[in-house]
């Protein structure tokens, strides 16, 4: 794919990681970081995140954004077992939440892609 902005995706991709990181650094920091109430808020956050990169980031296909999103989700993914890994073990992998939060990652760009297309006017679709 030539003239793909692979920089530009990439760090959207290390910013949105970061992102989520710091939210649960946080929360891990002042004792919120567990129950029901924390993992909505970082869903949330991640939500949020994913749709900023998604608009900053030139989508506007859903088949692109889907790619863009199972990207992101891989990126996530590595991230993951490079920084979580070596303090907390491949045991992070195994829990349901995290898999939620890379399904989230990956699903956002599309949702976003879907939203903004139904934005459109059907004169501005032609």
């Amino acid at each position: 794919m030539q003239g793909f902005p692979y920089t530009r995706f990439l760090l959207y991709g290390f910013l949105t990681y970061a992102t989520i990181f710091m939210l649960w650094s946080l929360l891990a920091a002042y004792g919120m970081s567990y129950g029901l109430g924390a993992q909505i808020v970082s869903y949330a956050v991640t939500a949020l995140a994913m749709t900023i990169a998604t608009r900053m980031f030139p989508i506007g296909s859903l088949q692109f954004a889907i790619l863009a999103g199972l990207g992101w989700a891989i990126l996530h993914m590595a991230l993951d077992a490079v920084y979580v890994v070596p303090a907390a073990g491949f045991a992070a992998f195994l829990t349901s939440y995290v898999w939620i939060e890379y399904a989230v990652v990956a699903l956002t760009p599309a949702a976003t892609v879907l939203y903004m297309n139904s934005l459109k006017t059907p004169e501005a679709v032609q």
